[in-house]
């Protein structure tokens, strides 16, 4: 009996840390906490619509929000018919995709490159229906063309890291 105890005890202090560990994602700014001491409160994570990934908005929240600002969107202006190469890492680590917010006109291509295993694409708020598609698996060249045919705003965002990876693309006429 002691040692179904200490057992049950010992996975519930693993599992413990995986939620712990899992959810750092959500600390302000990005960055994670290096200290362990904080305690994890399972039924307050679930109850928060959190249950064990890294999502960083409740579950049943809806779409999120566009999350960047008009002025970002018309700093990467490429409505002239330059090429938008949205690029993020190969590596795990997360890091915000170069080239996060621009502005392109109807018809225009987008590129994103990276390693869609360790960072899936999916689309992320904005208007519907989106062209952007889910995409979890490495592609040839590491790369995703998008062409983007109507007009609107458009989120997108690592599935695996969104308070940290995240854009948006809007498209003019």
């Amino acid at each position: 009996m002691r040692r179904h105890r200490s057992l049950l005890l010992g996975s519930a202090l693993a599992l413990a840390g995986v939620g712990y560990a899992c959810s750092r994602d959500d600390v302000a700014g990005g960055a994670a906490d290096a200290g362990g001491d904080a305690t994890v409160d399972a039924d307050a994570a679930r109850d928060a619509g959190h249950a064990g990934h890294d999502s960083g908005r409740p579950l049943d929240a809806g779409p999120p929000p566009i999350r960047c600002t008009d002025e970002e969107l018309a700093a990467n202006d490429l409505t002239d018919g330059g090429a938008l190469v949205v690029t993020f890492l190969k590596a795990a680590n997360p890091k915000q995709y170069e080239n996060h917010c621009a502005t392109v006109k109807a018809g225009a291509s987008v590129t994103f490159s990276g390693s869609f295993r360790q960072h899936p694409l999916q689309a992320a708020g904005g208007d519907s229906p989106s062209p952007i598609p889910y995409v979890a698996d490495d592609q040839p060249g590491d790369q995703v063309v998008v062409t983007m045919p109507d007009a609107g705003t458009f989120g997108y965002e690592c599935e695996y890291h969104p308070v940290q990876m995240f854009g948006a693309i809007r498209v003019v006429p």
